[in-house]
């Protein structure tokens, strides 16, 4: 279980003790066997569970057989349906009309998935057949709906997914917008489900042997027919769930320091009781072990010391965060803890009652009834799986509350970016787990910069970041006494709960209110964070030394933070008084193709100019531009746009407008129009970022078409490896979900997919970039005797007492790193040592006059 040899050389080395003296060993080691228990206690579970649902193909050992038996099915259905076209004498099988032009692969499918839904039962074989005959008749007209009208078809699909999960209700709804389409469909009846889907399950039962059908008496004159799996089926899936239940334990921070990564792998946790982790999170072992061979001694210095941070619960938020969970309460985005009432049924609506029965004042009614029903049902949904988390999250702090320090194993996905891997309550999660942890640590604020840092701080928790430094402490003095009352009594005084980050701002009262109390002689626990500015047009900005993008994201010095959104905001505005200006008309004419007669035709639709005077009554903030200029460096492209606005601005608005919304129909040709004008605009402003990432798209298809992986190394010295491949997945289209069936295991015979490497590259790209980054500074830090670390890829914390040094490296390391690496060029020469020769790259994007050395001086870069 433990290699006793190096686990003792590694403990003896990072904490000058052998693991057994260690005062917490035998506890740490007893937790790694907790973690094993209760992951296969998990994994137990939810086979139950899935039994109780029916749902039994959905468990991981099902799958596998599913997949295994998926080709036998398909020869088995392909010989049914040939026999029945050879022109042989005879009549043909019912289940021939029915089954002559559906997709086998679907149906393959659905008859697996149906058998194996009951795996560990008997099921009666009629019932069996006509529930599975049904799925495969949902599916063809769904079918005959998208191949009547697709554009409705996919509107419909789109919708009601976002309506509803339940399948009962996405079915019922895709059925009546088909119907309401004028989608023809002759129903199946009862017996024909029942031929149809009996022969499936017959050729099932037949190619694979993994069922049998079964006759048995039950009583002098019934005889019922049962399908079951067989003995054998079954005691696969018993040994298959036996390997798999202990792979999946519940990570747990640890309570010694985590097992360091000298390898890629075995770190963070120290016996063999839970699964060993990777360095990097990926199924390419060949690649884990050519990284053996690369030195790259700063990416391990650095995720070790992430993981080495020493941490606690802060026990007075814990203990006002438990008061109010116990007490049911919802403040600070606290889940609900009860369902809400679903609305009263019309007291006349009768159970048998029809909608052609209703007079129109009754419709109505029920119209609205059904639509607040189906509100609040799916926001019940939502808030199981919300309190389910809070509740977790909470165990675990109250599981740790009591150990003076632990830790979070660490270990990267394939850029580089670090993740803390314990489950439910970890540094990198979301407010509450942020307001529940503390360093375990402390560091003594004794000077006026390291209060400003505490301010500075606490004043983003309220959203007070779009002014200076000296504001933002000017901010907190000013708010003092709200700030110290709700330190002194959080629950009747709730200016904490008016931040942004309601438990991030409470933890922040009370060390406020300790430092207020103690002044430099106190010790404080709490982690200050500073941000970037859109971090990745940050380093595509360095990278080609933009000077407008890089004075759009605060890497020149500044009196107050430019705000890039606002920015983008203000040429949008432009934009749209020019084109109001230019278009006093509120119509035009187009040119469409219609869809029967495929003849042109000429049709009357709002004009530009009118958009553009709606838009501007709606009023542009920043906050219509922040996501999709947030998402540009990370690939979204012009369609992206449209779909954000669509979604972020265009939906809430219609939503809250009601009648008063003033485009037709969706808003999506609103949405299309002001996404097309964002992505010009952005353009405008971060010139240089849009060719490194057209450049970079282009390289990598290059190398994808001579069927070549992606592989760079980073600043940090990591080599990254980008490996899109399609040989092994089919994917099937269901209406309202996407299956992917494991057709091959042939690595050899893998594919490079040259679209995904073509998408893929921009965002991996300048994520490997900002991880080694975070890389270089950590070991700096390190290096310079910062102990404790609050890191979130973009997002950098230590104490206060020592975050004005972690401001001073990362900004030495990020302009070292792009001093001293040309990344696009080493990129570039990396990509055409891999290429056949003689091969040609575009050229590299042209650098502007940016000089990188204002980083050092710009307060904004990272606050």
């Amino acid at each position: 279980m433990i290699d006793l040899d190096t686990t003792n050389e590694l403990f003896l080395a990072a904490h000058g003790c052998l693991p057994t003296e260690h005062e917490a060993w035998e506890k740490q080691i007893a937790l790694e066997e907790e973690m094993r228990s209760a992951g296969i206690a998990r994994f137990e579970k939810g086979l139950e569970k899935n039994r109780e649902k029916n749902a039994e193909a959905s468990n991981l050992s099902s799958r596998r057989m599913i997949i295994h038996a998926h080709a036998q099915v398909i020869a088995g259905l392909e010989a049914f349906l040939a026999e029945a076209s050879s022109g042989k004498a005879g009549k043909k099988h019912t289940a021939v009309a029915y089954l002559k032009d559906a997709d086998l692969d679907v149906v393959a499918h659905l008859t697996l998935r149906n058998l194996f839904d009951y795996v560990s039962m008997r099921m009666k074989l009629t019932p069996l057949s006509i529930r599975l005959a049904a799925m495969v008749e949902d599916e063809l007209f769904f079918n005959a709906f998208k191949g009547h009208d697709k554009d409705a078809y996919e509107y419909a699909r789109k919708k009601i997914s976002e309506q509803t999960q339940n399948a009962v209700h996405q079915k019922r709804a895709m059925t009546k917008h088909a119907k309401h389409k004028g989608a023809e469909w002759q129903d199946w009846s009862q017996d024909v489900k029942a031929k149809v889907g009996l022969k499936l399950i017959e050729i099932a039962v037949e190619q694979t042997g993994l069922f049998e059908i079964v006759r048995q008496s039950e009583g002098a004159h019934n005889t019922n027919i049962y399908v079951v799996a067989t003995k054998e089926t079954l005691d696969w899936l018993a040994t298959e769930n036996s390997r798999l239940a202990p792979l999946s334990p519940v990570y747990l921070p640890t309570l010694v320091p985590p097992r360091p990564w000298t390898s890629p792998f075995r770190g963070g946790y120290w016996s063999g009781r839970v699964r060993n982790l990777r360095l990097i999170k990926t199924g390419n072992r060949q690649y884990l072990m050519d990284l053996e061979s690369v030195d790259m001694p700063k990416v391990y210095h650095s995720i070790n010391a992430m993981q080495n941070t020493a941490w606690s619960i802060n026990h007075r938020v814990y203990e006002v965060m438990a008061s109010l969970w116990d007490n049911q309460s919802t403040l600070a985005c606290i889940p609900q803890a009860d369902d809400m009432p679903l609305p009263e049924k019309p007291m006349w609506l009768a159970p048998e009652m029809k909608r052609e029965d209703m007079s129109p004042e009754q419709l109505e009614e029920f119209s609205r009834w059904k639509s607040e029903r189906t509100t609040i049902y799916e926001a019940n949904a939502r808030a199981v799986s919300k309190r389910l988390a809070f509740s977790r999250m909470l165990g675990v702090a109250t599981r740790f509350k009591d150990e003076e320090e632990f830790y979070f194993p660490h270990q990267m996905d394939f850029r580089g970016r670090v993740y803390a891997v314990p489950l439910f309550l970890n540094p990198q999660g979301d407010d509450a787990s942020h307001g529940l942890l503390q360093f375990a640590n402390s560091v003594p604020i004794t000077n006026e910069e390291g209060a400003d840092w505490l301010a500075i701080h606490g004043a983003g928790l309220w959203g007070v970041d779009k002014c200076s430094m000296d504001e933002r402490v000017e901010w907190v003095m000013a708010n003092q006494r709200e700030i110290l009352a709700s330190a002194e009594n959080p629950y009747d005084n709730r200016f904490w709960l008016t931040a942004e980050k309601p438990w991030q701002a409470l933890a922040f009262c009370f060390e406020w209110q300790g430092y207020v109390a103690e002044g430099f002689a106190f010790h404080s626990h709490l982690p200050v964070q500073m941000d970037g500015t859109c971090n990745g047009l940050q380093n595509f900005s360095a990278m080609l030394l933009d000077e407008i993008g890089g004075a759009a994201v605060n890497l020149v010095p500044s009196d107050k933070p430019n705000d890039i959104y606002a920015t983008v905001a203000s040429v949008l505005i432009a934009k749209l008084r020019d084109i109001a200006a230019a278009c006093p008309e509120d119509t035009t004419t187009k040119e469409v193709k219609d869809k029967e007669t495929k003849e042109s035709k000429t049709i009357v639709v709002e004009s530009d100019g009118s958009m553009a005077r709606k838009w501007l009554a709606y009023g542009i903030t920043r906050k219509v531009t922040k996501r999709p200029v947030m998402t540009l460096a990370y690939g979204a492209s012009e369609f992206g746009f449209r779909e954000q606005v669509f979604t972020d601005t265009v939906t809430p608005w219609k939503q809250a407008a009601g009648e008063a919304f003033p485009f037709e129909g969706t808003g999506f040709a609103a949405a299309s129009f002001l996404g097309l004008l964002i992505w010009d605009c952005v353009g405008e402003v971060v010139v240089a970022a849009a060719g490194a990432m057209d450049w970079l798209q282009k390289v990598a298809k290059i190398a994808a078409k001579e069927s070549l992986p992606v592989i760079w190394n980073t600043p940090a010295g990591l080599k990254v490896m980008q490996e899109y491949t399609t040989s092994e997945q089919k994917r099937l289209e269901l209406t309202f979900q996407k299956v992917r069936l494991q057709l091959s295991i042939d690595v050899a015979s893998k594919k490079i997919d040259k679209r995904k490497q073509g998408s893929g590259i921009s965002p991996n790209w300048v994520h490997s970039m900002d991880a080694a980054h975070m890389q270089l500074t950590v070991s700096r830090c390190h290096d310079e005797g910062i102990r404790s670390f609050s890191l979130i890829h973009d997002s950098y914390g230590t104490h206060a007492g020592n975050a004005w040094a972690m401001a001073q490296f990362l900004r030495e390391e990020f302009v070292k790193m792009y001093g001293d690496h040309d990344v696009l060029a080493e990129f570039g020469r990396e990509i055409t040592a891999m290429l056949p020769e003689g091969t040609q790259l575009p050229p590299l994007p042209e650098k502007g006059s940016l000089d990188l050395s204002q980083v050092l001086e710009s307060p904004f870069f990272f606050a």
